[in-house]
């Protein structure tokens, strides 16, 4: 991939993650549409790791045309897959077989984390590859704030809390997010930490990443970020797995809906993090 294919990629993106949305809808979830500024968003994304990590974004072409993408990420020992997608015209080709093979390349010998959709074409694919499926449920809706269990102790974070943050991931997934806690706040993200126990990422009023050292500041810390949510909009906490029973608790009280999202894949770990919530963009 190079800088000059951004808006391509974007466009190719948009276009699989709506064909997945209108596929697979699940009932209770809002309908999706693409706004200028969501792919304003998906393409200052790409552009910042086919910056950062040029050796892991690739794209697939049909003569001057992108009909797929892949770009993974690598932080110290975890390799990340950050955005996958083959064009609607183009999949059950082999496209994407390809594009997964040359970006896993990029992190061979890694442990690895894939948080996927719910496309079943994919999870074969990533479960192929030797990664260990995760399933996993999103809570969707709109607080309630007076049910939520406490946070107190919780306190606003800066680039200042970026390197004990970096610590408490490696306790939880093995690597520091590293630059892209940076990315983070260039893209407006919010950060709350509790002491130096951990922290969790508010953007667009969705929690996550979140990552502490034990289930109770992870409680905290999640009950924080809901309670930050606007009263007149929905909120959604992603990926949730049987390891983070915690997490689904504390949406539960919140009165948040549960529904079945894509699992996440998971490679070379002995056991799913649990006091851990990932990130579809940065795992």
């Amino acid at each position: 991939m190079t800088h000059e294919d951004v808006p391509a990629s974007e466009a190719v993106w948009h276009e699989a993650w709506l064909d997945v949305r209108r596929r697979y809808h699940i009932a209770g979830l809002p309908e999706a549409e693409v706004t200028q500024d969501m792919a304003a968003q998906v393409q200052v994304r790409l552009a910042r790791l086919q910056a950062s990590d040029p050796g892991g974004s690739f794209v697939a072409v049909r003569g001057d045309r992108v009909v797929g993408l892949a770009q993974a990420l690598v932080r110290e020992h975890l390799w990340v897959l950050s955005l996958f997608a083959v064009g609607v015209d183009t999949q059950g080709q082999g496209v994407g077989r390809d594009l997964l093979d040359v970006a896993l390349s990029y992190g061979e010998g890694l442990s690895g984390m894939i948080v996927a959709s719910r496309d079943p074409r994919a999870a074969r694919r990533y479960a192929a590859a030797g990664f260990d499926l995760h399933p996993a449920v999103t809570a969707w809706g709109r607080v309630r704030p007076d049910r939520l269990p406490a946070s107190d102790g919780v306190r606003p974070a800066s680039a200042a809390d970026f390197e004990w943050m970096g610590g408490v991931d490696r306790t939880c997934r093995g690597a520091s997010h590293g630059v892209d806690f940076d990315a983070m706040a260039d893209d407006g993200c919010r950060f709350l930490a509790l002491g130096q126990e951990g922290y969790v990422v508010i953007r667009n009023g969705r929690p996550g990443p979140l990552a502490a050292v034990d289930e109770r500041a992870a409680t905290a810390l999640l009950a924080a970020a809901l309670r930050e949510a606007p009263d007149d909009d929905e909120v959604e906490v992603g990926w949730m797995t049987a390891h983070q029973q915690w997490a689904i608790g504390v949406s539960l009280a919140a009165g948040l809906e549960l529904h079945p999202v894509g699992p996440v894949f998971l490679r070379g770990f002995d056991a799913a993090p649990g006091p851990y919530l990932v990130s579809g963009t940065w795992g």
